[in-house]
């Protein structure tokens, strides 16, 4: 149950998250992150840069609500790349290449740990279900 709602929310965020950065005029780097992301080329291709985030948060989304809808037993599986996505990102806003100021992204550090749990959880009832 925990993994199912855990993949739910993070499809409903990627997909809701997605759409911001796909769909708004900045992609969200200057009205949710106040990014400076300069003017003309600079701002352009940050702006592009977001709006491609935002396509593959909408489809990963899509992906997670198939998972959910018609192909439950690939829960473990896509949790485990869901996770491992969160976890990069995680480290690249936190470690590899730390931005100035605090975004929204910085909060993924929570969604991460739950995403964590939700994956184990997920392995532990696959192998209850493989070994009875």
């Amino acid at each position: 149950k925990i993994p199912i709602v855990i993949l739910g929310l993070h499809a409903i965020m990627n997909i809701f998250r997605g759409s911001l950065h796909f769909f708004l005029p900045d992609g969200g780097s200057v009205v949710i992150a106040d990014l400076d992301i300069g003017s003309g080329d600079q701002k352009q291709i940050i702006i592009a840069i977001f709006a491609i985030m935002g396509a593959g948060q909408i489809i990963w989304g899509a992906l997670q609500f198939y998972i959910l809808l018609y192909a439950k037993q690939l829960i473990a599986i896509v949790l485990t790349f869901t996770t491992i996505l969160a976890g990069m990102g995680v480290s690249v806003l936190y470690i590899f290449k730390p931005l100035p100021i605090i975004v929204p992204g910085h909060n993924n550090i929570y969604i991460l740990v739950a995403l964590i749990v939700a994956t184990l959880i997920a392995y532990r009832d696959q192998s209850r279900k493989d070994f009875p």
